[in-house]
């Protein structure tokens, strides 16, 4: 079968979608499919900018492609949904999730949407139910995405778990679980990843906790004047980038790890940590990291305030076999839910 994977690309970033994206075409072909990836950047600049986009995304015309036009479309995200195929089928990493449910959350914070955004999100939403209305299956990564796509569309959806980026290179350095005195917290440094908890709960710690934070994004300059101005110099260490091998290390060698975003789609790093037999402190508001987390067996699941999560480090920091033995829980917990390739490809494409 001819197959399109179709997704939207941030410039210059690379992250879980493209290693989502990258593994589900090795995953095609290695089931004798042959697969192209068409991929358009995506700006979340203005209206305007996502309006051009929308409409790349709705002209582009695959007849054009003659005898090798795709026997069937993979929309993985916005606006990737719009392109004009008779065959597709959704496996939603997420929608624009500035027209759903952080809408109201934007409100919250202060901002004010304005005659254009309230156009483009009427836009979105109509487009969407089209889109998500005609497929020939929904799919999406986590039942958190699954659940929204419900509540502001009325689609039914089957949530499809996948195994994360570095699943493989974990396995095969599956040496004996260390247990280190540090936290570590990979993820992109934006306000909704939240690295800021871990560290007001630093400041506020009784045991010396140490956290290495691993990422790239807007918040960094934030974060990196955060502690200086505490003084948690000798407590924190920022990595703007770590290769895959450092990134196994650092999980091989931590204390626990802390991912505790803001209604997070699915979360590598949960069950990465899952892998590296690592305990992972969230919060009840995470989304997709909590279909994971078994609270006080494989990690922790608290409100998102600086005092919950403090009390968990010190915890964690001065009972290094209870954190050892959630890593063992969370390892065995991982290998409970049959994540692999194959079982994506038999539910997407048979």
């Amino acid at each position: 079968m001819r197959i399109v994977i179709a997704t939207a690309q941030t410039p210059y970033i690379i992250g879980g979608a493209e290693y989502l994206v990258s593994n589900l075409l090795h995953a095609c072909q290695r089931n004798g499919h042959q697969v192209e990836i068409i991929r358009h950047p995506f700006i979340d600049l203005s209206p305007i900018t996502i309006n051009e986009s929308i409409s790349k995304w709705t002209q582009d015309n695959l007849s054009l492609w003659g005898s090798k036009q795709p026997d069937l479309v993979i929309c993985l995200k916005f606006p990737a949904f719009y392109i004009p195929h008779d065959c597709k089928i959704m496996w939603t990493l997420h929608q624009h999730r500035s027209m759903y449910d952080l809408w109201d959350y934007m409100k919250e914070q202060g901002h004010q949407h304005s005659t254009e955004e309230e156009t483009l999100r009427r836009k979105v939403i109509t487009l969407d139910n089209e889109s998500f209305g005609t497929a020939l299956q929904n799919f999406t990564i986590s039942k958190t995405v699954s659940k929204r796509l419900l509540h502001y569309n009325n689609i039914v959806s089957t949530p499809l778990y996948h195994p994360p980026a570095l699943a493989d290179l974990i396995l095969q350095n599956d040496y004996a679980n260390q247990i280190g005195d540090f936290i570590f917290a990979p993820s992109r440094f934006e306000p909704l990843k939240r690295q800021s908890l871990l560290l007001e709960a630093l400041r506020i710690t009784t045991q010396p906790v140490k956290a290495v934070l691993s990422g790239q994004g807007s918040n960094e300059q934030h974060l990196r004047n955060f502690i200086i101005h505490h003084g948690l110099e000798g407590r924190v260490i920022i990595h703007n980038q770590l290769s895959q091998a450092e990134m196994v290390n650092h999980y091989k060698k931590s204390l626990a790890v802390f991912f505790a975003p803001y209604d997070e789609d699915y979360g590598y790093v949960t069950l990465e940590a899952m892998l590296a037999k690592k305990a992972t402190i969230t919060c009840y508001d995470s989304g997709g990291t909590n279909e994971f987390v078994i609270h006080e067996k494989t990690g922790f699941i608290e409100a998102p305030t600086p005092q919950q999560l403090a009390n968990r480090l010190d915890e964690l920091y001065l009972d290094k076999k209870m954190a050892k033995a959630m890593g063992e829980n969370a390892y065995d917990h991982y290998h409970s839910l049959s994540l692999s390739w194959d079982n994506v490809i038999d539910h997407l494409l048979y």
